[in-house]
């Protein structure tokens, strides 16, 4: 290759990084007006294109939602334990204080990842809190945190504008907060990456009747996706999100082509049993820490803060091995006797039986009900003084 040819070639690759720098400049400045986000990334991470869970893209825009449209709101957070248990709609008409009830629980949930929404909430101010407490939240959290924790923390910091420095570093780990977008430049670029895809699964769902990924409403809506805010079913949502089949029950009337019922029951239940999500570390580790953090963030708001610990499987709480959950036992009892929070444990509760649930771990629709009747007898009292 001649000299000249060598700078030919040189030129344009330079001239290709230059004309790549300026179209992410451009879209960076696109997304510093939300027009963009609003139009062309919100869609497409709302109904599983792009992150494949819509709902770790809904909770800034939801709690902005929630401080116009409720003047008493009731939130829960926790995992999907929480999301399929808790039954906003349900709660909202046992209720005889006329408070609006939503679920803002998220499959996967770890206190590490939902510390990140602490001042979102603060600006809400909702009347309560309901927490999740369980097993998971005590679970381990290696550091640096794995990737999939590490994409998921990320990708909230950058939808909520997230000011990394507001976290003392006992509570927010230095490794993790230096791998993390801090700048809002940071921020919006890693906004920014999602534009291709963006565009290109926009052009075929709205120019050539490609389907979402996931369905978001009907008979097959899929927990995946969520509704936007602008549509019509947004309000119901955020009160009563898409919920799991009823996967144990299809089981038992040998509909399932995965399992039988002794499959189920036996050997698959030994392996998710002693898996380390479900199971305490035993030790003040990082999920711990940020779960304190969040309750004292709140309770110094004056904002009225429940732990909820949610019950299991029958069947799966009888296989636990002798003091598999004293971490988990030990822990509620030091959380009773915290000033200020008020705990609901439900765990141990003798009238739940493997009917009130989908699967090991997630309720039915009459886990639901027993669920909504139990809780707001313990809640009536605190809302009556509210």
């Amino acid at each position: 290759m001649t000299i000249r040819n060598k700078s030919e070639v040189l030129g344009k690759l330079e001239g290709s990084q230059l004309l790549l720098s300026c179209m992410i400049a451009f879209v960076t400045i696109l997304l510093t007006s939300h027009s963009i986000t609003t139009a062309i990334i919100k869609p497409r991470l709302y109904d599983g294109s792009i992150n494949e869970l819509g709902r770790y893209s809904m909770t800034f825009d939801a709690y902005e939602y929630i401080e116009i449209h409720s003047d008493s709101a009731i939130i829960s957070i926790g995992s999907s334990k929480m999301r399929e248990a808790f039954d906003g709609q349900l709660l909202g008409q046992l209720d005889d204080s006329d408070h609006d009830f939503y679920n803002l629980a998220i499959a996967g949930d770890r206190p590490y990842v939902r510390m990140l929404e602490v001042s979102a909430i603060l600006e809400l101010k909702p009347e309560m809190i309901i927490l999740e407490i369980g097993p998971t939240t005590f679970s381990s959290l290696a550091t640096p945190v794995p990737e999939s924790v590490h994409s998921r923390m990320a990708h909230l910091i950058s939808l909520g504008s997230v000011d990394l420095d507001r976290f003392p570093n006992s509570v927010l780990n230095s490794t993790d907060k230096e791998m993390l977008p801090n700048s809002r430049s940071e921020q919006l670029n890693l906004l920014a990456s999602y534009v291709p895809i963006a565009i290109e699964d926009t052009i075929e769902i709205e120019f050539f009747s490609e389907e979402q990924p996931y369905p978001c409403s009907g008979s097959l809506a899929n927990v995946r996706c969520v509704p936007l805010p602008n549509n019509s079913t947004y309000d119901e949502y955020l009160k009563y999100p898409t919920q799991f089949r009823n996967s144990l029950e299809a089981i038992k009337a040998g509909k399932s082509s995965r399992w039988t019922i002794e499959e189920f029951y036996g050997p698959a239940l030994d392996v998710y049993i002693n898996g380390s999500y479900h199971n305490p570390e035993g030790v003040y580790n990082k999920n711990q820490m940020a779960f304190e953090y969040m309750i004292k963030q709140f309770t110094g708001a004056g904002i009225e803060v429940v732990l909820v610990g949610l019950p299991y499987n029958p069947v799966l709480l009888n296989r636990l091995s002798i003091g598999q959950w004293d971490y988990y036992n030990t822990s509620i009892e030091i959380y009773t006797n915290m000033p200020d929070v008020v705990v609901y444990d439900m765990m141990w509760d003798n009238d739940w039986e493997d009917f009130h649930f989908n699967d090991y771990t997630h309720m039915s629709r009459e886990g639901e009900v027993l669920f909504a009747t139990k809780l707001i007898q313990q809640l009536s009292p605190l809302l009556e003084v509210e």
